[in-house]
């Protein structure tokens, strides 16, 4: 029998399932995500924090996916939604619930180590299940300056700066290969709206007008320019060959 959920754990899953929802129109911000990561994913690839497979589709085409989600609900629908696609496996748990023996070529995290109180033991344990020269790639909401009350619903323990991000993941046994501030427009945004106001930044409509007229400006400029600030931070790694 599974453990009584703590009320906390029942918001945040809530929460979470209701961005995610509003995120499915956001057709710009999620090619603009799996764009930067496309470079690193070899298969098979493993999911960490899957939600309801915002994404899976997309990793299935580099390989095999594991995709572990540790709510029972949004793992549901991520198999339902995939069922009868043998490139996807689902797995409702973390990353200690995936077999020690198994190895992938690239891990994910989109918008999932804020969720995890032990950040460094979550890298070093997809480090385990990586191949040699295996990648992996982390998108995470940045500067603690932004941490709003709506990031105390989604769960988050904390937000990150750039550089203590790329000393974390290096300390756990990577080596960086890109790391960056992304979303700048965002950042501010998140600082009025969220920060500021206490908005929940979970309208559709709003959501969708950010995508569409937004998001592919800030995608263009910050192809050439970095930013040195970001409503996100994106970093690849890889574990060394040696290792």
């Amino acid at each position: 029998m599974p453990a009584p959920r703590r009320p906390g754990e029942i918001v945040a899953d809530e929460t979470i399932a209701a961005t995610l929802a509003a995120l499915e129109a956001a057709e710009n911000y999620r090619r603009w995500i799996y764009g930067l990561a496309r470079p690193f994913l070899d298969g098979p690839v493993l999911e960490v924090g899957a939600g309801h497979g915002t994404f899976t589709g997309l990793l299935a085409e580099h390989g095999q996916v594991h995709a572990v989600e540790p709510s029972a609900a949004l793992a549901s629908a991520l198999a339902d939604t995939h069922r009868g696609d043998d490139r996807i496996e689902v797995t409702v748990g973390t990353i200690d619930d995936v077999p020690d023996e198994q190895r992938f070529g690239s891990a994910v995290m989109f918008n999932v180590l804020e969720h995890i109180e032990d950040d460094a033991g979550a890298l070093r344990a997809i480090r385990d299940r990586l191949l040699p020269g295996g990648s992996v790639v982390l998108w995470v909401p940045a500067f603690e300056l932004l941490f709003s009350r709506f990031d105390l619903a989604l769960g988050h323990h904390r937000r990150y700066r750039l550089r203590p991000l790329i000393e974390l993941v290096e300390s756990c046994g990577y080596r960086v290969v890109d790391a960056r501030y992304a979303n700048s427009a965002g950042w501010v945004s998140w600082l009025v709206g969220a920060r500021l106001l206490g908005k929940a930044p979970t309208s559709r409509a709003v959501i969708s007008l950010f995508d569409r007229v937004v998001v592919p400006v800030v995608r263009t400029v910050e192809r050439v320019v970095r930013p040195p600030f970001g409503q996100s931070i994106f970093l690849a790694a890889r574990k060394p060959l040696d290792g």
